[in-house]
């Protein structure tokens, strides 16, 4: 992985530990869009003349938020019309980096356990520490040069 890699990766990792904390907030139950809509003491109707939509099209907007299935240009639209920005975010659970190393480990860990039950077959297996320093080795090499391959089931 190259230090470009690695600055783009920190960078990206630092920008979206801010969101974190709002993954464990839950939505509220009957979805943003009409929490605001009804805290603003906007009626359906006036949200979809402000919208130029119908009544139903921002009350299946409403419902399809709820359900998790509206679309980011139907919300944005809304959100727009309730005087409110769309903020849209992928926060990854622990971080970018993290990630990285858990996957060179794991395709580490596949491999070297190929080539090490194919040893045992022949009576020549490793002892478990030289095994793990070989996982280790393989995984820093697989994440510094990250091939097409790296994502590879």
């Amino acid at each position: 992985m190259t230090r470009l890699d690695k600055l783009r990766i920190r960078q990206l990792d630092e920008s979206l530990s801010q969101f974190r904390a709002l993954r464990d907030r839950p939505s509220p139950p009957d979805g943003w869009l009409r929490s605001i809509r009804q805290a603003l003491g906007m009626s359906l109707r006036q949200v979809a003349e402000r919208a130029g939509l119908s009544v139903t099209s921002v009350q299946s907007a409403e419902l399809n938020e709820m359900k998790g299935s509206i679309q980011l240009d139907s919300l944005r639209k809304l959100a727009d019309v309730l005087e409110c920005d769309l903020v849209y975010a992928l926060v990854p659970r622990s971080s970018l980096a993290a990630t990285l190393e858990r996957q060179a480990m794991e395709r580490a860990e596949r491999i070297v356990g190929r080539v090490s039950d194919s040893m045992d077959l022949e009576a020549q297996g490793v002892p478990e520490p030289e095994r793990q320093r070989q996982v280790a080795e393989l995984a820093e090499a697989l994440l510094r040069e990250r091939g097409r391959d790296f994502w590879d089931a």
